[in-house]
């Protein structure tokens, strides 16, 4: 008992002590925002964001996400040796550089962290005086946005009865499928049929003809493009990039050569 009283009466002890001196922090964490911030009024005047401010900010992340994180990637991360990275690059700390880089574009090396960076980006002249400050504000801000508040919120989830979007999402690409494969196998056999090239149906030559597009730039522009922004070719050198991107682009373009002589001499096209 005499053991158990003593633990009680210094636990009791050491919880007095700390509601009076407050939560232990780091000299550079909560303290100085405490010293910071003084009387609970002045704390809120410091910490409310001017609307025009935050408006801003959330203009230039819709635009930075509508045209410039599919190469840059979401929060400026980039791509190592493709897109350089934004997020902690000296380099937009200057807001009449990345203004003018945004409207006309740029191309040659840049060298950040050691990984050096040669590409080509396209200008945004379209963009407004308005948007481009914002872009830049949002960029130089650290990529963070305040929320707007004014917005309805977002449901919890599917009411219940009313919307099934798992189901819905699975509905449309089944749908879609259906849609595809139908297509095909009602269209397939004038695609391949054998025709005379004097006298091939207009129905049959426009198919052929879209079908030969569609290889075209599925083979030598998606493909390649889509491996070129993978996380493995990424990390690739700059001259090994090229290769696999002329290899995949040659290769596709062989194929539909290839194709094409096939089908020229059994007369499909």
């Amino acid at each position: 008992m005499i053991v158990l009283a003593t633990a009680w009466v210094v636990l009791a002890g050491t919880a007095a002590l700390a509601q009076e001196q407050g939560p232990v922090a780091a000299a550079d964490g909560p303290i100085e925002l405490a010293a910071a911030e003084g009387d609970e009024g002045e704390g809120e005047e410091e910490s409310e964001i001017d609307p025009a401010v935050a408006e801003e900010l959330r203009e230039g992340a819709a635009v930075y996400t509508s045209l410039c994180s599919s190469c840059h990637q979401p929060g400026g991360a980039g791509l190592t040796g493709q897109f350089p990275p934004l997020i902690n690059n000296p380099h937009v700390e200057d807001a009449s550089y990345v203004a003018e880089v945004i409207n006309n574009g740029r191309r040659g090396e840049i060298v950040l962290d050691g990984v050096t960076y040669d590409g080509v980006m396209p200008a945004f002249s379209t963009l407004s005086e308005a948007e481009t400050d914002a872009v830049i504000a949002y960029i130089q801000n650290g990529f963070v946005a305040p929320p707007d508040e004014s917005a309805a919120p977002f449901p919890a989830g599917p009411v219940a009865g009313t919307e099934l979007p798992a189901l819905s999402n699975y509905g449309a690409w089944v749908a879609y499928l259906l849609a595809a494969a139908v297509a095909a196998m009602v269209l397939a056999p004038r695609v391949i049929s054998q025709n005379s090239r004097l006298n091939t149906p207009w129905l049959d030559a426009w198919l052929k003809t879209a079908v030969i597009v569609l290889g075209v730039v599925l083979l030598t522009m998606f493909v390649p493009d889509w491996a070129l922004k993978t996380e493995a070719v990424g990390k690739l050198s700059r001259p090994a990039q090229d290769f696999i991107g002329v290899t995949l682009w040659g290769g596709g373009l062989a194929v539909v050569i290839g194709a094409m002589w096939y089908a020229h001499r059994e007369s499909r096209i």
